[in-house]
């Protein structure tokens, strides 16, 4: 449902629950950011549980820990969330806490200094960090000058430019009523929970937003990036462009995913870790956005095996495509991927996030049911299909760290796209 200021609300009643859960999403991330912004949603979420009209960092942090401690937040490429559990007789306190921090923060100049320095160190521990750096290369190998190719954190240089007029411009720019979803699973009576949040964010003013960034779709453009490092061993990401997570065909990719790398049974653990010894760690994943998605393959190695597990990569997802899968594999990724699902059920928090994600993905809440039974019906025809459809370009993208040179990466990476 949606209160008069537009605020969307959802709940789902938990008849063996002891607690609720409760999110609020706001949908905005890394690709609202304009030129100069990069890495200021992250920070503005940093920034609100600094200090309020009302009480101080100290007194705010003691607040949480009065409601059991687990008021929390995240924000992605595309989202913010702040979530909470707590006891249902502690909701009330936990909404109004929420509503302050998102409506009535300082951000004082003299805060916003002291988490410069704590975002700061937190971007050099990625770039200190191989397995960490390879990952947002990618992005920016894949999808380069989009939005989406962004790093979460930002970069140095915009980071330290952030002053407090920015992020109040950011703030009310994004966080505005008809672009947040109040989602809610547990103990309490659905009338009790949509009274609450009635109560609570009610009268967060609607302004029609009007100054959005486009939500344009990242065209592909495969690339290479290379940080030559002396490290013991050679860090690789290597992927395509694939399907938005509205596209029907997220489900067989997500089952690809797992027959390709995502076990310990997966064809390329199997061949280049258990087979061969060519790497200690190697894996894919597929995942999506709302306007694009990608099927990627990382990993570590020696150096001087790299050439070798590309070839192994080369040669499975060539077979893949040209030999299908079997039955057997098939029903091994469904009862994972439907596990993982399931699973996720038995807990109010797995269930409140379940629901919020959809919502700001798809605008609707999927059963579980149906979710099972689409899984279910996937074919092998279909998981093959996606392979090739994925594969047969040979438009990957890849991003490697180590002591690696530029030509050698051109090297590896032209094994999988000429393969």
């Amino acid at each position: 449902m949606r209160l008069p200021n537009h605020l969307q609300v959802a709940y789902q009643f938990v008849p063996w629950a002891k607690t609720v859960a409760a999110s609020l999403w706001v949908m905005v991330g890394t690709k609202d950011e304009r030129k100069g912004e990069e890495g200021l949603a992250h920070f503005l979420e940093h920034m609100l549980f600094k200090s309020t009209l009302r009480h101080t960092g100290r007194q705010i942090a003691q607040l949480i820990d009065a409601l059991g401690g687990n008021i929390d937040a995240f924000t992605e490429k595309e989202l913010t969330c702040f979530y909470l559990r707590v006891l249902p007789e502690h909701l009330p306190q936990a909404f109004a806490l929420l509503r302050e921090l998102l409506t009535e923060p300082l951000l004082r100049p003299k805060d916003i200094e002291i988490e410069k320095g704590i975002i700061l160190a937190e971007i050099q521990n990625v770039e200190d960090t191989p397995e960490e750096l390879v990952g947002e290369l990618f992005f920016e190998a894949l999808w380069d000058g989009h939005p989406l190719s962004r790093p979460i954190l930002g970069n140095k240089a915009s980071v330290a430019r952030f002053h407090r007029s920015l992020l109040l411009r950011f703030l009310r720019r994004h966080y505005t009523s008809d672009r947040i979803i109040v989602v809610g699973a547990g103990a309490i009576p659905p009338s009790q929970f949509t009274d609450l949040v009635a109560e609570h964010f009610g009268a967060w003013p609607y302004r029609a937003n009007n100054d959005a960034s486009p939500d344009t779709p990242p065209v592909p453009s495969p690339s290479l990036r290379v940080v030559s490092r002396q490290t013991e061993h050679l860090y690789w990401t290597v992927g395509v462009h694939s399907f938005p997570v509205t596209d029907p065909a997220h489900y067989p990719a997500s089952l690809l995913d797992i027959i390709l790398g995502g076990g310990a049974s997966s064809r390329l653990f199997m061949e280049v870790r258990e087979k061969r010894g060519l790497a200690y760690a190697v894996g894919s994943l597929s995942s999506a956005f709302k306007r694009a998605g990608f099927f990627a393959i990382s990993g570590s190695c020696a150096p001087q095996e790299a050439e070798k597990v590309m070839r192994v990569i080369a040669k499975e997802i060539k077979r893949l495509c040209h030999n299908g899968v079997n039955n057997g594999e098939l029903e091994r990724a469904k009862t994972q991927l439907k596990l993982g699902i399931v699973m996720a059920q038995e807990s109010v928090t797995g269930m409140m996030m379940r629901m919020g994600r959809q919502l700001c993905y798809l605008e609707r809440v999927i059963p579980v049911e149906d979710i099972l039974r689409r899984i279910e019906e996937v074919t092998v025809d279909e998981v093959v299909a996606i392979a090739r459809q994925l594969f047969a370009s040979g438009n990957f993208a890849g991003a490697f760290v180590g002591a690696l040179g530029e030509k050698e990466g051109e090297r590896l990476l032209a094994i999988l796209n000429e393969a």
